[in-house]
């Protein structure tokens, strides 16, 4: 618009100067016709020049030095504002959200905003196993820096896969997906951040052991992490003199209810049924139980996320399908053949110094249970944790 109008007042210009209001027009024509077509036109295209008191003179640098002297600066004003913008976001919460997610904020004009606000997002909680006895057998300087490298190399996956950190407490990980701008396949974006960081983790074992000079316990270091999605509440939430960024609501509260209780199981990444509904096209997952975890009163579908469809192997896969099996067997009541199956799905089952159970080992027992209790006859298969 601007450009146009500079055109069009230099154009009439020209044309009061010449007489002329057409001259813009006819000199562009005459500029771009073929030679052949601009000699029959020739006559009409003449600008003829005027006469003295015909013609007007209207300045023109001025003018259009006014018109792009102002543009010029209205653009810089804007440029400089929004890098000031820009910069605020990242200054606030830059060190706990993905850039990808501060542009998104940006560019959809979604400022954090004060206050909770309800919307569907995903809850994720990592903790290391059998921290308290890492803080007994390294001194607090060699504790802080192991901590400091662990949670940075796990707070930068969660960020490279567009989460937003929530807080730390003391090893644990506090994160979540789709706030404070929408995350697509956020689901999905939780499961890859959780298998990525247990390789990460394995790779920071080879590092530690390369070093040799750390306590056996860190060689073996492990970390559960817990997965739900749901309706929840994020927003600025705390005091008047102290606010957080974070999130609230029964979602919450069951991906940390499933991360504490992953140990039961010995499984190191525990899901809710909306992950496995949403990422069971691109991931693997074990069905594990139907419980009601501790706090709880509607009991829940619970998954082991496994692998990655492209990448699982074959061993894993022989295992997830025996164990259903096992599973099948279980809420039909049939507890000899099923102890049979999950007797055979443990040996299949990866066995590793810090691993105390595994899935198998769990219903065994159950089923060992069963037989010498049976439950009543209208049982719902529903399995109730007494503990966290």
């Amino acid at each position: 618009m601007i450009l146009s109008e500079c055109v069009l007042y230099f154009g009439v210009a020209c044309g009061l100067f010449a007489n002329d209001l057409w001259w813009i027009i006819k000199a562009s024509l005459s500029s771009i016709l073929p030679a052949g077509l601009h000699d029959s036109l020739y006559t009409k295209l003449q600008v003829t020049l005027p006469q003295p008191g015909e013609t007007y003179v209207m300045p023109i640098v001025a003018p259009l030095a006014g018109i792009i002297f102002t543009y010029a600066s209205n653009m810089i004003f804007q440029f400089l504002h929004e890098q000031k913008d820009k910069k605020f976001l990242r200054e606030t919460f830059g060190t706990y959200i993905a850039p990808e997610v501060l542009d998104k904020m940006y560019e959809e004009k979604q400022a954090p905003k004060l206050g909770g606000v309800m919307g569907y997002h995903t809850a994720f909680f990592s903790d290391i196993q059998n921290f308290s006895t890492f803080s007994e057998v390294l001194e607090p300087e060699r504790m802080v820096a192991l901590m400091n490298e662990y949670l940075t190399v796990m707070s930068k996956v969660i960020l490279d896969n567009e989460g937003t950190l929530d807080k730390y407490i003391g090893d644990a990980i506090v994160a979540f997906y789709g706030a404070p701008a929408p995350v697509e396949n956020q689901e999905k974006k939780a499961c890859e951040a959780a298998l990525v960081m247990q390789e990460e983790l394995d790779n920071l074992r080879e590092k530690w052991k390369a070093e040799g000079d750390w306590p056996d316990i860190v060689y073996s270091m492990r970390h559960r992490i817990g997965l739900n999605c749901g309706n929840m509440v994020t927003g600025n939430m705390g005091s008047d003199m102290r606010m957080n960024y974070t999130m609230m609501g029964d979602t919450v509260n069951l991906a940390a209810r499933l991360e504490s209780s992953a140990k039961q199981y010995g499984i190191y990444n525990f899901v809710g049924h909306g992950i496995y509904e949403n990422a069971k096209d691109d991931y693997i997952f074990r069905f594990v139980d139907f419980t009601r975890v501790k706090g709880k009163n509607v009991p829940v579908k619970v998954y082991e996320l496994v692998d990655r469809k492209a990448t699982i192997e074959k061993k894993s896969l022989d295992l997830i399908k025996e164990f259903e099996k096992g599973m099948d067997l279980y809420f039909q009541q049939k507890w000899d053949a099923a102890l049979h199956q999950f007797t055979q799905t443990e040996t299949m089952e990866d066995h590793f110094t810090s691993r105390n159970t595994t899935p198998s080992a769990i219903f065994i027992h159950r089923c060992e249970l069963f037989k010498e209790n049976p439950p009543e006859k209208n049982w719902d298969g529903v399995w109730t944790m007494t503990t966290k």
